[in-house]
């Protein structure tokens, strides 16, 4: 989860994507043709962190509930919200994966608005179902571990509400304006990565 949302946010970062703020086509169309290397790079970087973060979470809802005792139910709810925010995260890689492609082998059609939108849309909708999800599943594996045998440090409940609250407060903007920078999404699971991987440390 880390590695994919690092590496999105790498991309995400470069100095071309002053592209997504322009407003002109033309210019856009000048910004790219003035660096097509860079553009390319880019576009293989988002697709890198765009593939691995849902690998990285189905890692988890694979290992979910390990540390459990043998027999507990308690882990089978949190396990299969993380598998379905795997399942949405996924779905809306694929679509991505797609768009991305386009926009590396036609950045004429990206920069002048020649190309559909509607896969960015489905990937952004499933992005946060996947994060609400995850979020989900987050909240529910902590009071299983509060009810443990205390072999591990409980799980961090803010974690599950920043992936709750950050799907919330991004669909309405989605819903508002139509578009959201997916940088924002990444930013959300790099933290979750992190948090998950200071508690294993502990």
């Amino acid at each position: 989860m880390i590695a994919g949302s690092a590496t999105f946010l790498a991309g995400a970062f470069m100095p071309i994507s002053r592209v997504y703020v322009e407003g002109d086509p033309q210019r856009k169309l000048a910004i790219l043709l003035a660096d097509p290397v860079q553009w390319r790079a880019q576009q293989l970087l988002l697709a890198a962190g765009t593939a691995m973060l849902p690998v990285g979470v189905v890692m988890l809802a694979r290992r979910w509930g390990a540390e459990s005792e043998p027999g507990s139910q308690e882990p089978l709810a949190g396990k299969r919200l993380a598998m379905s925010a795997a399942l949405a995260l996924g779905a809306g890689a694929c679509l991505f994966l797609g768009h991305l492609e386009e926009r590396s082998r036609d950045p004429e059609a990206f920069a002048l608005g020649a190309q559909p939108m509607w896969p960015f849309q489905g990937y952004m909708w499933l992005s946060l179902a996947g994060m609400a999800a995850l979020g989900g599943a987050l909240l529910a594996r902590a009071p299983a571990h509060e009810a443990s045998t205390g072999v591990l440090p409980r799980d961090p409940r803010w974690p599950g509400w920043l992936n709750l609250g950050g799907a919330a407060v991004f669909g309405g903007v989605l819903a508002t304006t139509g578009d959201l920078p997916p940088l924002l999404v990444y930013g959300v699971e790099l933290a979750t990565g992190a948090a998950l991987i200071r508690r294993l440390r502990r």
